[in-house]
């Protein structure tokens, strides 16, 4: 029996890795972070409760000492609501652009809807990026938002409710390998009918 442990041991280890068992980590991929909490703490960040959510990708918070912002959300672009969608600014995984304007807009208020649902009177930790301006042309804050540890940005992505916006910010290969895996698997926005 002495001699069967040590075989035991290799495989509990192998196993526990894997299914990502030791030191509580979940990992999508190896890009950007693999403990949110880590990346959280490494940068500038504050701490408010969403008081309202303008659309897919605009939120506001308030601290606990009542200062409020707007942020853009980083790194993530949802089609618009109340301005007309740029046709091509969204391409399939195939490379080819969406067109249809109406449909756009239909995945613009989904994506609102679900910031709404996910977001609205949470309280959240707004995460600024070490390589991305804080602010963008507009006077809006540009921050990752992070409820429960969860990076909402990414969500966005990963559900189909908003491509990637490109520009320099540190989680952008993280970002793209998510859009690749939604567009290939048709989620969200990215299942189009023909």
């Amino acid at each position: 029996m002495k001699k069967n442990i040590p075989i035991f041991i290799p495989i509990i280890i192998v196993l526990s890795i894997t299914t990502g068992c030791i030191d509580g980590v979940y990992n999508k991929d190896s890009s950007g972070y693999t403990n949110p909490y880590d990346f959280i703490n490494s940068h500038e960040h504050i701490n408010g409760k969403i008081i309202k959510v303008s659309d897919g990708d605009t939120i506001w918070i308030q601290c606990k000492n009542g200062s409020k912002y707007k942020i853009r959300l980083l790194g993530v672009d949802t089609p618009e609501t109340y301005k007309k969608n740029n046709p091509h600014e969204y391409y399939t995984y195939d490379n080819t652009p969406i067109t249809n304007i109406t449909y756009l807009k239909v995945w613009g208020h989904k994506a609102t809807e679900y910031a709404k649902n996910k977001l609205e009177n949470r309280e959240v930790i707004i995460v600024f990026d070490k390589k991305s301006p804080k602010k963008d042309s507009y006077g809006r804050y540009l921050a990752y938002v992070f409820v429960n540890g969860e990076d909402f940005n990414e969500d966005l992505i990963e559900y189909g409710y908003a491509r990637v916006y490109l520009s320099d910010f540190e989680l952008l290969d993280r970002y793209l390998e998510e859009e690749k895996h939604a567009k290939k698997n048709k989620v969200g926005l990215w299942n189009i009918p023909n």
